[in-house]
């Protein structure tokens, strides 16, 4: 074969598997940016930084007309329990403030949300590293790239297996298993990222400019690990500077949970609860907020949005 017929096939054949790859990435649509996705339950199957990213563009805001912004703490919780919206959660393992407002302002750029349950505790405050790349992953990533690959990979792997995803339609994701005793030596930082708190503080005014109701959530700490540092966690959140008086706090570490706190098999580690735990979790915390928060939940949109 001459050279030049050798690189025209080689091109042809290139160009044949580049169109196979769009083609079907295009027609898979995992993450319901090409086709209406409308009562689709799509969700993560491998990397959840850019995974809800995308699904952030049109699943969620077609589909949830509620987040959940928080970090791996709330990661487990059921978005079900929460009977009052459609909730989405956005949390993220090992997430920062400046990691969850690039999903919420995906999601904004095409939804309208009643409510956003926001999570402010120390881990989500004290850092502003991307945990991945450099941000917003570009829109051709959801046609063909490594990552786009790895999703469908790991999904034609578990429709392979029959086996059970531990990602969930409605962002959530089970936690691993505890490996034993739990760790009381955990160290913690107390400090205020200032880039992260600005990034808490724009997302935040973003979600009221449209009209969000906000509700506050301090997520609880196995017993003995909060009583360690009690001083630092109370110090920590009585500064928190971002909260309106009118926006209601529901907080885990209060008193009246202690008695949950202290049961070491409710934990996997300090900071996170089992899968059954965090159900639990989430049943009182819809609990607590329909007895706090039962005229504005009975509110229609148009009374909320002058609130």
């Amino acid at each position: 074969m001459k050279t030049s017929a050798w690189i025209a096939t080689t091109l042809l054949l290139f160009a044949l598997g580049c169109g196979l790859v769009f083609g079907s990435s295009y027609a898979i649509d995992l993450f319901g940016i090409f086709h209406d996705p409308s009562g689709k339950r799509l969700s993560v199957h491998h990397n959840e930084r850019t995974a809800k990213f995308f699904l952030n563009e049109r699943y969620v805001p077609v589909n949830f007309n509620a987040l959940l912004v928080g970090g791996s703490s709330t990661s487990n919780f059921r978005m079900d329990a929460l009977d009052f919206a459609r909730f989405y959660n956005e949390s993220l393992y090992g997430s920062n403030a400046v990691e969850e407002k690039r999903l919420v302002d995906e999601a904004l750029r095409r939804g309208h949300f009643r409510f956003a349950v926001c999570v402010i505790n120390p881990y989500l405050l004290q850092s502003h590293e991307f945990n991945e790349g450099g941000g917003i992953p570009p829109r051709r990533e959801a046609l063909g790239s490594v990552n786009l690959l790895r999703e469908e990979f790991y999904a034609g792997m578990q429709r392979l297996r029959h086996s059970p995803s531990s990602f969930w339609p409605d962002g959530g994701q089970a936690m691993p298993p505890s490996k034993g005793r739990l760790d009381t030596d955990l160290e913690f930082t107390f400090k205020y990222d200032p880039i992260a708190l600005e990034a808490f503080k724009q997302t935040l005014d973003e979600l009221r400019a449209s009209g969000t109701r906000i509700i506050f959530l301090e997520t609880g700490v196995y017993e003995p690990v909060y009583q360690k540092h009690r001083q630092q966690f109370d110090e920590f959140y009585s500064i928190f500077p971002l909260r309106r008086a009118d926006e209601p706090l529901v907080n885990f570490n209060n008193p009246q949970y202690a008695t949950f706190r202290n049961d070491e098999s409710l934990w996997v580690d300090a900071p996170h609860l089992t899968d059954a735990a965090a159900e639990e979790e989430s049943v009182e915390l819809n609990r607590v907020i329909h007895a706090e928060e039962a005229e504005l939940l009975a509110l229609p949109d148009s009374q909320r949005l002058k609130r």
